[in-house]
């Protein structure tokens, strides 16, 4: 079962970030006035469309680290916790697949989001906090390695809740450019809103880098 879910984690990282790396292509493309607005909106589509494969793999991965860790020894808890572990995360990843298949409209899509969005602020601050108390006390977790890996973990959470924000405004802004047409005003509201995402996409990078070569370099 190990082996198993050692190769699934290091899959799902790496569907995480080659869907993230497919967004930023993307969005590129959706910010390109040379290309049509019938064609940046169907791009548009297909970056959603992506990017939920990467809000996917959050919960996925994290699923598959504590599996992992309990199964180990990295985390001190009994065995039986690996089956509530599963259980909430489907019910996490079920959710996310619902909200993307409804669109995020209508009173149950608005619903789930603002509980997707307390579930995720929830978890980051407590996989921060692991990681806070693992590095300095090593526990609950019993290695360093692991410790700087729920730092980083923690701050891709704390990254995507921010970008979240951040992005409130590209949806009506290219709402308005595919209903109204371009225009120069509409088309700097729409770099503006996305493009003022783009560090924080990067930072979200580096800290999957570190997440991994935690994993590799393992320093104790």
């Amino acid at each position: 079962m190990t082996d198993t879910v050692l190769i699934l984690h290091i899959l799902v990282f790496g569907a995480w970030l080659g869907t993230d790396l497919a967004t930023f292509y993307l969005s590129r493309r959706v910010l390109d006035t040379g290309t049509e607005v019938p064609t940046r909106a169907h791009l548009a589509k297909v970056m959603l469309g992506v990017e939920v494969i990467a809000r996917l793999c959050l919960p996925t991965t994290l699923v598959l680290g504590l599996t992992l860790s309990i199964d180990l020894g990295y985390l001190a808890v009994a065995q039986w916790w690996i089956l509530p572990v599963w259980l909430l995360g489907g019910l996490w990843v079920a959710m996310v697949w619902a909200i993307h298949r409804d669109g995020g409209t209508g009173g149950p899509a608005v619903a789930l989001t603002g509980l997707d969005l307390w579930v995720r602020s929830a978890v980051c601050l407590a996989v921060l906090a692991a990681g806070v108390v693992t590095v300095v006390d090593g526990e609950p977790f019993s290695v360093l390695w692991l410790g700087i890996k729920l730092l980083a973990f923690g701050t891709i959470m704390a990254i995507g809740i921010r970008v979240r924000f951040l992005l409130r405004p590209f949806s009506a802004a290219f709402g308005r450019l595919v209903v109204e047409g371009s225009s120069p005003e509409r088309e700097a509201a729409v770099r503006v809103a996305l493009r003022r995402a783009h560090p924080y996409v990067i930072g979200i990078w580096a800290m999957l880098a570190l997440a991994v070569s935690m994993a590799v370099v393992r320093p104790t």
